[in-house]
């Protein structure tokens, strides 16, 4: 059996889509007569590779019954075969076996040995010479805690000692691995001095990897391992200074983007959008504006013009899983606890933040500030419109105070306007007494609504449901390759069925067949007499694309029998509900810029400007950016309040 490495099977998951290929190489195995006496390690880890196939269920689709009986039988003679073979291993043979492993079974290895509990008949010093040899075998031998117990002054000593132990102690704690998440085990003498002292070490070596600088300044403070403010400091410091020689060198490959914003008169649209080297140009009839001057319209520019909300009230701003691309999903190194963002979100932010600045000085040239604007919204037109409270407050700063002394004041006032609404949904009234009891902050989660069911998600906890969404919406998905639609590259399968109407079965690929089977099985696709593939629910495809575009949905916002597929949908565990005043993806956004404790890359601004932590007060351009964010905020939380008023209402309305 003796064969290179890439002719062997491996076992990668249940999910992966090269099992068809390897279950093919293992029918030539299967069909064949096994040795009662075999030596070579690979071919006995191989045999353990095909069994996990059988163990999973997974099997050739031109298998026939009889024929997956007859190797199910067959496979289980593996099992005295490899316990065999690994139970004869100890001090004696270990390093010859270990030398000879293809590269692509070093986890059956260890698995199995940890398995058998093998490593009782291997010394210490065996593993003292793997590590010494071969230093990335320590993340295989860090997934098996039975290894780490026995082996943990060996593991102890390596990771104090070598220079790439920081990255280890990172991917446990702090860094998000999309790929491998097997779960990985410190020894227990291993102190939190020991840790810091190897990321202090790390940020001074030559070997330092600066994509996890920022990881190290950012990292959370945990029970077993915290990083001091001085360590955090130097590592803020080097990254800054390894980007400044990057820039320094001349050799940076850069892309350039930004947004130019202009209120022409005279134009021809009211809204007009390019694209010109980079640059997204935004165009807003000054004209359009003028003459739609009530307060409320004025207000309501920021859905109508600026898009900050979309059509079901979302916020339309928050960074989205599907418009990463591919690299930016892939690339790099990233916080587990890190708000993920590439550049479609910094455009859309910089469009916001360029919208504000922009729109507050056109509103006063027109006489109005947008502090009155919001205010008269709040205090007026919400009441009059929605019933909100008449008692309802909301204090804006003076026009002429500072950028600094502005936050000061629209700080706790925004923190005032999530607790009124909090006591109004719990006791139908705002009590301001009783709102002064609370000193501190409400997490934005905690807001309530006044409706159940409000938002709608995808129940990504249930792999089929996963499986189903990568085939309907990746972009890494094949089944838009197909004539003769190939050289129009729609962006995924659903998009591909949305805009052709004869997308013939017969043209796709055998290999492609696969997963346009899985989609019929489960009654998602049929094909029709013309032998071209016909959706068989349209209305709960596109409720699947609205949720896994925006990554929520409002079931308020859909007529009726787009909501009765939604509860057929929740009844099959597809979808869930939630209901509070923000959706998850809006309270990550809010997060991300209020505070810390949920995204490590965060801006903080709750805190810094709480706890008197923010910039210097003669660093301007600072404040006046966080005093627009303030604001923006401000405009999202009145159109989240705005938007439930609105569905209970019209929800009253329709009981009566």
């Amino acid at each position: 059996m003796n064969k290179p490495d890439r002719d062997r099977v491996v076992f990668h998951s249940i999910h992966d889509m090269s099992s068809g290929h390897y279950l093919s190489k293992a029918e030539l195995l299967l069909n064949s007569e096994i040795a009662n006496d075999l030596d070579d390690i690979n071919d006995i880890l191989e045999l353990y590779n095909i069994s996990l196939f059988f163990e999973n269920g997974i099997y050739l689709k031109s298998w026939s019954g009889t024929d997956i009986v007859a190797y199910k039988e067959k496979v289980n003679t593996f099992k005295n075969l490899i316990r065999k073979f690994i139970r004869n291993i100890d001090d004696s043979n270990f390093q010859s076996y270990f030398e000879n492993i293809d590269y692509g079974y070093y986890d059956s290895f260890w698995l199995l040995i940890n398995n058998y509990q093998q490593y009782k008949k291997i010394s210490p010093s065996q593993i003292e010479e793997v590590l010494n040899n071969s230093p990335y075998q320590m993340r295989h031998l860090l997934s098996h805690k039975n290894l780490v117990d026995k082996y943990k002054l060996v593991l102890c000593e390596f990771l104090k000692s070598d220079q790439q132990s920081a990255e280890i102690l990172l991917s446990i704690y702090e860094v998000e691995n999309s790929f491998n998440k097997t779960k990985l085990y410190l020894p227990s003498c291993l102190t939190i001095q020991d840790k810091e002292s190897i990321i202090v070490s790390y940020i001074d070596s030559e070997h330092c990897n600066t994509n996890y600088l920022p990881i190290i300044q950012n990292a959370k403070k945990h029970s077993d391992f915290r990083i001091s403010d001085k360590t955090k400091l130097a590592a803020k410091r080097k990254y800054q200074q390894s980007v400044k020689e990057f820039f320094d060198s001349g050799s940076s490959l850069s892309f350039k983007y930004g947004v130019a914003i202009s209120y022409p008169e005279n134009a021809s649209k009211i809204k007009h959008v390019w694209i010109e080297q980079g640059t997204v140009h935004y165009e807003f009839s000054l004209d359009y504006i003028k003459e739609n001057n009530h307060p409320y319209i004025l207000y309501r520019n920021f859905e109508t013009l600026f898009k900050y909300v979309d059509e079901q009230n979302i916020v339309a701003l928050t960074s989205k899983e599907n418009q990463l691309g591919v690299l930016e999903r892939t690339l790099g190194v990233r916080s587990k606890t890190e708000y993920v963002f590439g550049v479609v979100f910094t455009q859309l932010e910089m469009a916001s933040m360029g919208q504000i600045d922009t729109y507050s000085n056109v509103l006063k040239g027109l006489g109005y500030s947008l502090e009155d604007i919001l205010k008269t919204v709040f205090t007026n037109t919400l009441p009059e419109l929605f019933d909100l409270p008449s008692n309802a407050n909301f204090t804006i700063p003076t026009q002429n105070a500072s950028a600094l002394e502005k936050i000061r004041t629209i700080a706790p006032e925004f923190e005032s306007i999530l607790k009124q609404y909090k006591l109004f949904v719990e006791n139908g009234h705002i009590d301001f007494e009783l709102l002064q009891m609370s000193s501190g902050p409400t997490a934005i989660k905690d807001i309530p609504s006044l409706n159940s069911n409000k938002y709608i998600y995808i129940n990504k906890d249930d792999q089929g449901v996963n499986f189903l969404t990568y085939l309907l919406f990746s972009d890494q998905t094949l089944l838009t390759y197909v004539d003769p639609f190939k050289d129009k590259q729609y962006r995924n399968f659903v998009d591909l069925l949305v805009n052709e109407e004869e997308i013939n079965f017969g043209n796709y690929e055998e290999h492609q067949h696969e997963h346009l089977n899985y989609l019929i099985d489960n009654n998602h696709i049929s094909v029709d007499e013309n032998n071209c593939v016909q959706v068989t629910n349209w209305n709960r495809i596109l409720i699947l694309r609205d949720v896994f575009k925006n990554e929520v949905a409002s079931l308020h916002h859909y007529p009726a029998d787009i909501q009765y597929e939604v509860m057929h949908m929740s009844n099959d565990g597809i979808v869930f509900f939630g209901s509070s005043l923000f959706a998850i993806p809006e309270q990550n956004y809010f997060n991300y810029y209020l505070n810390k404790s949920e995204f490590t890359n965060g801006h903080d601004l709750r805190n810094s400007y709480l706890h008197g932590t923010q910039a210097n007060p003669t660093e301007i351009h600072l404040h006046e950016n966080s005093y627009l964010l303030y604001l923006k905020l401000l405009i999202l939380v009145i159109f989240k309040i705005e938007d439930d008023l609105f569905i209970y209402k019209k929800l009253k309305a329709e009981e009566e």
